[in-house]
């Protein structure tokens, strides 16, 4: 009895602390919110960012945003500097390079805009894809929690 309790205990256990947050692509977007229309969340990130790094490692791993985002959002993770070609919304968005190791990705201009490249960058876009939401920095759990 006091096995089957403890492995019980341990599977729940795992699985209450397993959970991850579910990211897709943005290939994958236009069809999810015509299937299923939910808002979106867009976040810029780079290999460098030490502010992005904490976001990962806290607020994106926080049991309460995982679920919460899970349920209510479609949620795309986005390397800044990556140079993939991303064809989006029968568009495709490249890599410019400015430099010898610098650049920019078309996508991430197209969601900026005029605005400065700063990471972390988070959107947030309705159904139709219209921005109701933007943020440039470090966000707690807890006041993350407050937005979404």
């Amino acid at each position: 009895m006091k096995q089957l309790l403890l492995v019980l205990f341990f599977n729940f256990y795992v699985q209450s602390y397993s959970q991850q947050l579910q990211t897709y692509s943005f290939e994958q977007l236009q069809q999810l919110v015509e299937r299923n229309p939910r808002p979106i969340l867009l976040y810029f990130y780079t290999d460098w960012c030490q502010y992005c790094k904490m976001l990962q490692q806290t607020t994106f791993k926080n049991k309460k945003v995982i679920e919460k985002l899970n349920k209510n959002y479609y949620v795309i993770f986005f390397n800044a500097e990556t140079k993939t070609t991303i064809t989006y919304n029968h568009k495709q968005y490249k890599f410019v390079q400015t430099g010898i190791k610098t650049g920019y990705h078309e996508l991430v201009n197209f969601y900026l805009g005029k605005r400065q490249q700063i990471y972390p960058t988070i959107i947030f876009l309705d159904t139709n894809f219209n921005e109701i939401f933007f943020l440039q920095s470090y966000i707690s759990a807890n006041d993350f929690l407050e937005i979404i």
